[in-house]
C-alpha cells in the first residue's frame, strides 16, 4: 500500500510514542512545535507582563484562527474560539430568534452524548428534541428527513459520528436545511482535519470542533463557525466583553454585539490551548486533508480487508466512513490487554475495541495490529 503522503516527514512532526498509535479519535499526537509554540506565543509575551501582552496574546489566538480557516475551508473572520463543544452548541441554541412555529431540535441517537445534553436543555425554552435512529442509514440523506419539516427550528448534523464511524451527506444536510428555512450546526469534532470539510462552500449555519483529535492541538482549543447572515440574525446570552463590537471601549452602559460569529465569543478568551494548537494545524495544513484522508482511507481499507467477515461494529463501507473503526473481537477487555501490551494504543466502544489511522500510521502499524487482532477475534 502507497500513498502520496510522505509518512516520514509526518512522523518526524510530532512526538511519536514507541509502538503503533491508532487513538487519534481521542487525542491527536502532540506536535513537536507544541511546546516552543506555546512558550513563544504566551510565556514569552507574558514575561515582565509587557504593556503589549494582550496585542502578542490575541496575535496567537488570530494565527490559530487563520490556520484552521485553511483546513476547514473558512474565512477566519467567521472563526470564534471557544473552550469546549458543549458551551459552543449552548450558545447557539440560546441565541436563536424566536419562531413560534418551529419548536423542535433534530437530532440522533447516536451524536456524542454532550449533543444530546445540550438540546435537552433547550426544553426549558419550549423546544421538544426529536433523536433519529442511528446506524449506517445515516449516511443516506432520506434517514435526515424529519428535519427538514416546517416545525423544525434546528437540525444539528455530525460530520462523522464518533462510535460507528458513519459519514453523514453534511452538505446536503445543509442545503436541504437552507432551502426549508431550519437552522443547522455542523459537529465536525471527527472529521476535522481527517476529513475534507469546506464550510464556505456548504455553507451551513454554524460549525462546531475541537483541536483535541485529528487536529492534533490538545484540549481547550475548540471552535464556532458562524455564517455571517445568520449570526447578524442571532443574539447570545453568554456574552461578555470579547463579544462586544469594541472589546476595549469600557463603556458599562453601551453593549453592542461583535460582528458575525465574534458575539459568541464571551469574557477574557483563553489563550494557551490555541497556540499550541495553531502547531498542529501548520502540520494538518502542510501535508493537506485531502492527502491525510487518502492515507487514512488506505490503510482502513487494509485493515478492513484483512478482517474475517462480519468483523465490523463500525461502518466499514468506503466514501461512507470517517477513519476510525470498531472491531469485534470475542474478549474485548482481553483484547485490550494483549494490544496494550504489544504497545498498541487503541480504546474501546459498542463491545469491541476501536481504533483510528491517521497520518503519521503507516502499512507495518496495521501488520503489527493485525498481528495481534486475528488471534483474538
Amino acid at each position: 500500500m502507497t500513498t502520496a503522503l510522505d509518512l516520514g516527514a509526518a512522523r518526524a512532526a510530532f512526538l511519536m510514542p514507541d509502538g503503533p498509535y491508532f487513538l487519534s479519535h481521542s487525542i491527536g499526537l502532540q506536535p513537536q512545535a507544541a511546546a516552543k509554540a506555546i512558550e513563544r506565543q504566551f510565556l514569552a509575551p507574558w514575561q515582565g507582563a509587557a504593556v503589549d501582552v494582550w496585542d502578542h496574546w490575541l496575535a496567537a489566538v488570530d494565527k490559530f484562527k487563520a490556520a484552521l480557516a485553511t483546513v476547514i475551508g473558512a474565512a477566519a473572520g467567521d472563526i470564534c474560539p471557544q473552550t469546549n463543544i458543549s458551551s459552543a452548541l449552548t450558545k447557539i441554541v440560546f441565541s436563536l430568534p424566536e419562531r413560534a412555529r418551529r419548536r423542535k431540535i433534530v437530532l440522533t441517537e447516536d451524536d456524542f452524548p454532550t449533543v444530546g445534553f445540550v438540546a435537552a436543555q433547550a426544553r426549558r425554552l419550549g423546544y421538544d428534541v426529536l433523536l433519529l435512529p442511528g446506524g449506517p442509514r445515516l449516511a443516506d440523506i432520506d434517514a435526515w428527513s424529519p428535519a427538514f419539516h416546517d416545525d423544525v427550528q434546528l437540525v444539528i448534523a455530525t460530520h462523522v459520528f464518533s462510535n460507528t464511524s458513519v459519514k453523514s451527506p453534511a452538505a446536503e444536510i445543509a442545503r436541504r436545511a437552507h432551502e426549508r428555512g431550519v437552522f443547522s450546526v455542523l459537529d465536525i469534532a471527527q472529521s476535522a482535519g481527517a476529513v475534507p470539510i469546506d464550510l464556505s462552500a456548504w455553507r451551513p449555519d454554524f460549525a462546531v470542533g475541537t483541536s483535541v483529535k485529528y487536529l492534533c492541538g490538545g484540549p481547550g482549543a475548540c471552535f464556532l463557525w458562524a455564517e455571517e447572515d445568520t449570526a447578524a440574525r442571532c443574539s447570545p446570552i453568554d456574552v461578555g466583553w470579547f463579544s462586544h463590537e469594541a472589546p476595549f471601549e469600557f463603556d458599562i452602559r453601551n453593549f453592542r454585539y461583535a460582528r458575525g460569529a465574534q458575539r459568541y465569543w464571551g469574557g477574557t478568551p483563553s489563550v494557551a490551548p490555541f497556540a499550541v494548537a495553531a502547531a498542529g494545524l501548520e502540520i494538518i495544513s502542510r501535508f493537506g486533508v485531502d492527502a491525510i484522508f487518502e492515507h487514512n482511507q488506505a490503510l482502513l481499507s487494509v485493515l478492513i480487508g484483512a478482517l474475517p467477515q462480519g468483523s465490523l461494529l463500525s461502518h466499514g463501507r468506503a466514501g461512507e466512513r470517517g477513519s476510525a473503526a470498531v472491531i469485534k473481537v470475542k474478549n474485548p477487555a482481553g483484547a485490550s490487554r494483549a494490544l496494550a501490551q504489544a504497545g498498541i494504543r487503541h480504546d474501546q466502544r459498542m463491545g469491541g475495541v476501536r481504533l483510528s489511522t491517521h497520518l503519521y500510521d503507516g502499512p507495518e502499524d496495521v501488520s503489527r495490529l493485525l498481528d495481534v487482532l486475528i488471534r483474538e477475534m
